[in-house]
């Protein structure tokens, strides 16, 4: 298994045609017990070097101001300056790195939601609720990062857990990509939840490519600590997979899913 510092010189030999791309499910800072893990999380984060994180479920405590109803795949306008200072924006500080965030799901005393974090030039592309049904909160956070002289979009979503709302979500996240994506290098990764994988032909049909899937892994990260189900996916357009890299054994007990590392290429 490679280690980050292999992956980090892999990548400057390919002359910023090289991307790796880590997305997990923070579980908000918790191991799959309950006990808090946040700090070796970020030990781990740390050691990655990524070119881009989709983060889920990064959990914030501060909660001043109203929350704003949204309906199904309407966008939030919901300033965020003072309201979601968060577990992503404290890596991000931290590690230096661009971010973007999504809230997502609203309580009395917490909240948590979606992050996209980069070292690269990093511009919000829309924060959008794609709850199917008001007993889950779901959203999708749209970025677009500047990578080797080429505009990357990226998109890091959480689905529902029933397949019917999953598959409304992934519809709309699929028509979303055809009106507002069309073209150019693109990675949608994240929390699908899609133990089934139908999103892998779904999104197919739009010409985006499952990493794990095309490479022969089995992709499993759910749940970590004895990895059974492939729950988090990883789409790629305009790139193309190179290497799935099996999760350190250490993030085995950091959260309930492991991290879905991935190393890509841009097309030329």
């Amino acid at each position: 298994m490679r280690n980050p510092e292999e992956l980090v010189q892999a990548a400057a030999a390919s002359e910023k045609k090289e991307f790796v791309a880590v997305s997990w499910n923070l579980h908000k800072g918790r191991s799959p017990l309950g006990f808090t893990a946040w700090k070796a999380m970020q030990r781990w984060v740390q050691s990655t070097h990524a070119d881009a994180y989709f983060l889920q479920e990064a959990m914030a405590r501060r909660m001043p101001g109203p929350t704003l109803a949204t309906s199904f795949g309407a966008p939030v306008h919901e300033p965020l300056a003072d309201v979601w200072d968060c577990q992503a924006t404290e890596l991000a500080q931290a590690l230096e790195l661009e971010i973007a965030l999504g809230p997502n799901v609203f309580k009395p005393s917490w909240r948590h939601g979606n992050a996209i974090l980069s070292p690269h030039p990093l511009d919000l592309g829309g924060r959008w609720d794609i709850s199917a049904h008001r007993f889950e909160k779901r959203g999708l956070l749209v970025a677009r990062a500047m990578f080797g002289g080429r505009s990357v979009t990226l998109l890091c979503a959480h689905l529902a857990l029933t397949r019917s709302a999953r598959l409304r979500q992934m519809n709309w996240i699929a028509h979303w990509i055809a009106r507002e994506a069309p073209d150019g290098p693109l990675v949608l990764a994240g929390d699908f939840n899609d133990w089934r994988n139908d999103s892998i032909p779904l999104f197919g049909e739009h010409g985006l490519r499952e990493v794990a899937t095309e490479l022969g892994e089995n992709g499993r990260t759910f749940p970590a600590f004895s990895p059974a189900l492939a729950l988090d996916k990883m789409f790629v357009r305009g790139m193309r997979p190179v290497e799935w890299i099996p999760p350190a054994q250490e993030t085995a007990w950091l959260s309930d899913h492991l991290p879905y590392v991935a190393r890509l290429r841009l097309d030329d």
